[in-house]
């Protein structure tokens, strides 16, 4: 009783907040606590920080044909309403990353690796794509929710409960950061293809993925990791393309699965 008090509470609180939109890019009705207007700030002021904290490459070959094919790419996304930009970071990192409000971020070490443009517009593709679906702006979202219910049962006065609580709210947390993956990688799947890029390349960027996964040392089960690993993002990928999924991309989603 007491903790149904609390959550009822916690829901009225964070309601509130919200508003209900329709995200053609996820094709879904959402409750959002940002506007557009809200996380364009929120976007600039996270880029700000960004800028302060890292270098970016100057070259002007590098970055006329990354904007060349990151242009096309946002022409035919699924937002309209705000200015994407992105940047090249002088580093050897083999990463790409996105901020709300249109900002994509790719890493020097990622690009080197990367010897065509349709590979590039395939890890750029993904990158926007989380930023049409908002899915920054939804894990924020998540953890202002989560906040809130903590709040609540801590106040309970019931250590127990805000144990399991704070365990509910962690493991539903990456469980949504890898469906947001999942969902990046279906989308980048139609923005390529829309901008004319082939999108069986994000298949090559992948194992490159895969290569720097294999380096890295043992981490905890994948249920815990906040991306998949590379050989269900391939598996999600291909049946994206092809409408069907292969027996061998079957067995990678099983086997990710029970680890």
């Amino acid at each position: 009783m007491l903790l149904r008090k609390y959550y009822l509470i916690v829901v009225l609180v964070f309601l509130c907040g919200c508003t209900s939109e329709y995200n053609l890019a996820t094709g879904k009705e959402e409750r959002l606590m940002y506007g557009t207007d809200k996380e364009i700030n929120l976007g600039n002021a996270i880029a700000l920080q960004i800028e302060k904290q890292v270098k970016f490459v100057t070259d002007l070959d590098s970055n006329a044909r990354v904007h060349k094919i990151f242009d096309r790419l946002a022409a035919v996304s699924d937002r309209q309403d705000i200015i994407f930009t992105v940047n090249i970071i002088d580093d050897d990192t083999v990463n790409a990353f996105s901020i709300p409000g249109g900002y994509v971020y790719i890493h020097k070490g990622l690009l080197d690796k990367l010897k065509e443009d349709d590979q590039i517009a395939g890890v750029l593709a993904h990158e926007i794509a989380h930023i049409t679906a908002k899915h920054g702006l939804k894990r924020m979202q998540n953890s202002y929710g989560a906040l809130l219910l903590q709040i609540a049962s801590f106040g309970s006065g019931e250590p127990e409960l805000a144990q399991g609580v704070n365990a509910i709210i962690t493991s539903l947390y990456f469980a949504y950061s890898r469906e947001d993956e999942y969902e990046a990688d279906e989308l980048a799947v139609k923005y390529t293809q829309k901008a004319g890029f082939d999108p069986h390349k994000m298949i090559d960027v992948l194992e490159v993925l895969k290569a720097e996964d294999e380096k890295a040392p043992l981490r905890q089960a994948n249920y815990f990791r906040t991306h998949p690993y590379p050989n269900e993002r391939i598996a999600v990928v291909n049946k994206t393309i092809s409408g069907k999924i292969s027996f061998r991309d079957y067995l990678n989603l099983i086997g990710s699965d029970k680890q």
